[in-house]
């Protein structure tokens, strides 16, 4: 019997490890030929909304994704299309995540990723992600925190003086919390648009579906902006947009068995509670023989 090849995400925090160091590059190259490494398009927005004032070009990080690809690494879609694809079908959504006909088109150049650059829709991509990120994260818990201000004032502190300061440990228990909930009765009424699903009693209806991974993790990073509320103000629009990208990566290991990672704000604690059974790695000298794959990459 064959095994089912191993699938790894890689993030901005990582691509970016690798790509500012020399022969790094060349060294995540490398590691494509032989492993199924996903390039999502999460990443691909982070590329291109790269500030230059960081001395991170995005033309230069378009076509080094571009380079990745062609050498091996394959194109994913993220964000909530599954959600929508998932409304759609009324089933989970398939576990081999790489999008092969966008990875082809990119491969031979019938797509050429550094011309999004000067797209003209780039403004309005960046405007709806941030949209989403502020009324999915800023606006519901504010929402969560005035409703528990106003039924039980003191409530909303007591809560945030018992959570840890530690934030993968808090993720932990905000995490543990929200499992045992109907996420389609939870998430659909609030987080997934109604004309994305035929029918709600078909629809999310185990962990079996990224919708069920996607609300959870939505819930979860709302709870824990209440948190951060109670101890001292809302996360600014900025970072609810960022911290809503590095969810989309987590999101993925729903379907992908790890993750290389840098970013120890959000990404890695969240990965970590949040799929236990996957793999969280720093850099690819950490990631094992046994995520080899020894396709030929067309």
């Amino acid at each position: 019997m064959l095994t089912k090849p191993k699938q790894i995400v890689l993030d901005k925090s990582a691509f970016n490890a690798y790509t500012y160091v020399r022969r790094g590059f060349d060294q995540l190259c490398q590691f494509s030929k032989d492993h199924i490494l996903l390039l999502s398009d999460t990443l691909l927005y982070e590329c291109v909304t790269a500030e230059k004032n960081k001395k991170q070009d995005p033309a230069d990080l378009l076509t080094k994704c571009q380079r990745l690809i062609k050498e091996g690494a394959y194109y994913c879609d993220c964000s909530v299309w599954y959600a929508q694809w998932e409304g759609m079908h009324l089933t989970p959504y398939p576990r081999f995540l790489p999008n092969l006909d966008a990875t082809d088109k990119i491969r031979t150049d019938k797509v050429r990723l550094e011309d999004a650059c000067h797209s003209s829709a780039v403004d309005s991509v960046f405007f709806s992600r941030s949209e989403v990120a502020r009324q999915q994260l800023i606006e519901l818990s504010e929402e969560l925190k005035d409703n528990l201000d106003s039924e039980h004032p003191d409530v909303g502190k007591i809560i945030a003086k018992g959570m840890p300061a530690d934030s993968q440990e808090r993720l932990r228990q905000q995490l543990d919390g929200i499992d045992p909930w109907d996420m389609c009765q939870k998430g659909v009424c609030r987080l997934i648009p109604d004309d994305w699903i035929k029918d709600k009693t078909r629809f999310c209806l185990s962990d079996q579906w990224m919708s069920w991974h996607y609300i959870r993790l939505t819930l979860t990073v709302v709870r824990d902006y209440h948190y951060l509320r109670e101890k001292g103000g809302p996360p600014g629009k900025n970072r609810a947009e960022h911290d809503w990208q590095d969810m989309e990566y987590v999101l993925l290991l729903s379907r992908a068995d790890a993750i290389i990672t840098r970013d120890q704000k959000l990404v890695e604690p969240l990965a970590r509670v949040a799929f236990l059974e996957k793999d969280v790695f720093s850099s690819l000298e950490e990631v094992p023989e046994s995520y080899r794959c020894d396709w030929t990459n067309p």
